[in-house]
């Protein structure tokens, strides 16, 4: 006998199948199982192996052509139907989200398709791509949890060279003039915080603060990391800054991690603050200075010394000392206490240098912590993404409903650690960087 293929096992195999195939196609057969002891044959007809080589593709294809013909029965025993062309993205649509569609994953849907008693041999694939494609199914997924990026520490090189800036609020009507808010600021390398209540936040009343309570008490420093809010995005803030040859560095919208030492303090204040007020919340205003006195004077886990002794060398005499007569107050001489100012000058160099090591080494453990739960997501310019909804864009009327992601965008430049530049489709630009915590990709 002449063969017009060559005889390899694989080729030999693939021709049985065929000729098989057409046998029980003449005979009008529906149903068919098929047998066969080439591995290659059998996973490369499952899609669980690619063909590679042109003759063995060839194959392939003509026995998918042939296996159409056929029913399908699957493990669940549904007699299953096999479909082809357009009648593929059909089945997928009204399954998907037609009337009695719920917008499942793709896995589900695939395993829903069968039990229908459709079959196709990329179904899970064309499945899956169908669900990760469907723009509602997008705009309704739960938030990503996991952070995109890693983290980046700021560091300080010397004490009041680098300061966050924040506010607290809206807080209870406070005697102190009605006051609502209040401003903080949080000196990087001493953790020294200041803090004022604001009854009205204008950019005049935040300009007059960082002067009062960081220029003038504590020298120009070289850097201020604000959010973006209009209270110091504007151009009052920004001429200040400029006067004093201060750089301004502005946080991502909806993204506080950037000025995380400034949030980390303000947790301090407002629990300090509901501890003290007990029921009467409205005095706020009047406890702040007690609660700052509180805040400096209490041992920074970051540094293992307080605010105060890294700020003015020594520590600071507390109400409990002459209350109870620590020795510091009952040994307290004129002459001893300029001895030991002069000591502690001459240590205060050390003293400072090992708290920015103890500084560094607690950044590092809290950079492991936060990195092993990373997944790195990055985006490329032209990348087509979807934002989280924020409270400003959100859908009142929806209430609960209310789509979780707004788009799509597209990435028009990466500003860096995360930040990107996005556009709505018609070219307009979002006026303000967005972290890739808050983006995702959109499948069109």
């Amino acid at each position: 006998m002449r063969f017009d293929f060559k005889a390899t096992n694989n080729q030999a195999e693939y021709e049985a199948l065929l000729a098989g195939l057409r046998v029980c196609i003449a005979l009008g057969a529906d149903e068919l199982e098929v047998y066969s002891d080439s591995q290659v044959v059998v996973h490369q007809v499952l899609n669980e192996y690619q063909a590679r080589e042109e003759h063995m593709i060839a194959y392939l294809d003509i026995a998918k052509r042939l296996l159409k013909k056929f029913k399908a029965r699957g493990f669940s025993k549904v007699l299953q139907r096999c479909i082809s062309g357009e009648k593929t993205g059909e089945i997928l649509r009204s399954i998907h989200s037609g009337v009695c569609g719920n917008h499942t994953g793709g896995k589900s849907l695939a395993h829903k398709i069968l039990r229908q008693g459709f079959y196709w041999p990329t179904l899970f694939a064309e499945a899956q791509q169908f669900a990760e494609s469907c723009e509602t199914c997008q705009k309704v997924a739960n938030d990503i949890r996991r952070p995109p990026e890693l983290l980046r520490s700021l560091t300080s090189p010397w004490p009041f060279a680098m300061w966050g800036l924040d506010l607290i609020g809206p807080m209870p009507t406070g005697t102190k003039g009605g006051a609502k808010h209040a401003i903080v600021a949080v000196d990087y390398f001493t953790k020294w915080a200041e803090a004022e209540a604001l009854v009205h936040i204008t950019e005049a009343n935040t300009t007059s603060f960082v002067k009062k309570n960081i220029i003038y008490r504590f020298g120009i420093p070289s850097i201020i990391i604000t959010d973006n809010g209009t209270q110091f995005d504007n151009k009052k803030f920004r001429e200040m800054c400029e006067e004093f040859k201060i750089a301004n560095y502005y946080a991502s919208p909806a993204h506080p991690q950037t000025n995380g030492q400034t949030e980390a303090v303000n947790k301090v204040i407002k629990h300090t603050l509901k501890a003290k007020l007990e029921a009467k919340k409205g005095g706020w205003a009047d406890k702040l200075p007690e609660v700052l006195w509180a805040y400096r004077t209490t041992v920074r886990s970051s540094t293992g010394e307080t605010p105060f002794a890294l700020a003015f060398v020594s520590e600071a005499v507390i109400p409990a000392e002459t209350t109870f007569t620590s020795p510091m107050v009952q040994l307290y001489s004129l002459e001893h206490n300029i001895d030991m100012l002069q000591q502690n000058l001459d240590e205060l160099e050390e003293i400072r240098d090992t708290a920015q090591v103890r500084n560094s080494a607690y950044q590092q453990r809290a950079a492991r912590y936060y990195n092993s739960h990373v997944r790195e997501r990055r985006f490329q310019l032209g990348d087509l993404v979807l934002r989280r909804v924020s409270p400003n864009t959100k859908d009142k009327s929806s209430g609960s409903l209310a789509d979780k992601w707004e788009g799509p965008y597209i990435i028009k430049r990466i500003v860096g650690h995360g930040a990107y530049m996005i556009a709505r489709p018609e070219g307009s630009l979002v006026p303000r960087p967005c972290n890739a915590q808050y983006l995702k990709t959109f499948y069109p």
